[in-house]
C-alpha cells in the first residue's frame, strides 16, 4: 500500500478482503468493490469468488456486463478472481454455465472492453494481495497527473 492512501471498500461488499496495516473506509462505489480514496472515477477492482464469477457470466451476465460497460469510463478496471483458471475449467462452481462458456467469456471480454483485465489469483489471500498490487501500480501511474 502506498503510504497514506485509504482503501475504499464498497459498502455492499459482503466478504471484504482484509488489508492489514492499511487504512480503509466503506462507501458506495459506482463501479467495482475497491479503489483508493480520491480515485473512485479513475480505477477500481472487482472481487469475485469462482461461484460469483460463474453466476455473473451465466444468469447474472446482463447485470455484470452493465457494470463492465460503466467501468469503461475508468482508466483501469480489474476483476480479481479468488481461484485459478484450472478450477474454472474443471467446473468447480455451483452455476450451470459450462466451463468452456465461462472461460470463453473471460477470454473474450477484455478484447471487447479495453480497460478490463481478469486476474486469476488462486485463492482469497492472494487475491487481496493482487488487489493491493494493482491499486498501488495504478495510483503511481495517475497520482502525478492529478
Amino acid at each position: 500500500m502506498i503510504n497514506g492512501q485509504v482503501v475504499v471498500i464498497d459498502d455492499r461488499e459482503k466478504r471484504p478482503w482484509d488489508f492489514p496495516g492499511c487504512n480503509t473506509t466503506q462507501d458506495r462505489l459506482n463501479v467495482g468493490d475497491y479503489t483508493y480514496e480520491g480515485f473512485e472515477e479513475v480505477f477500481a477492482v472487482e472481487r469475485k469468488s469462482l461461484n460469483d464469477l460463474a453466476t455473473s457470466c451465466g444468469t447474472g451476465r446482463s447485470r455484470f456486463e452493465d457494470e463492465i460497460r460503466r467501468a469503461q469510463d475508468l482508466a483501469h478496471f480489474a476483476v480479481i478472481i479468488e481461484a485459478d483458471r484450472a478450477e474454472a475449467q474443471a467446473g468447480n462452481y455451483y452455476c450451470n454455465i459450462h466451463p468452456n462458456a465461462l472461460i470463453g467469456t473471460i477470454d473474450k471480454w477484455p478484447k471487447k472492453f479495453p480497460t478490463l483485465d481478469f486476474i486469476w489469483a488462486g485463492d482469497r489471500e492472494r487475491a487481496a494481495q493482487e488487489a493491493m498490487y494493482y491499486l498501488d501500480r495504478w495510483y503511481l501511474n495517475h497520482a502525478a497527473i492529478l
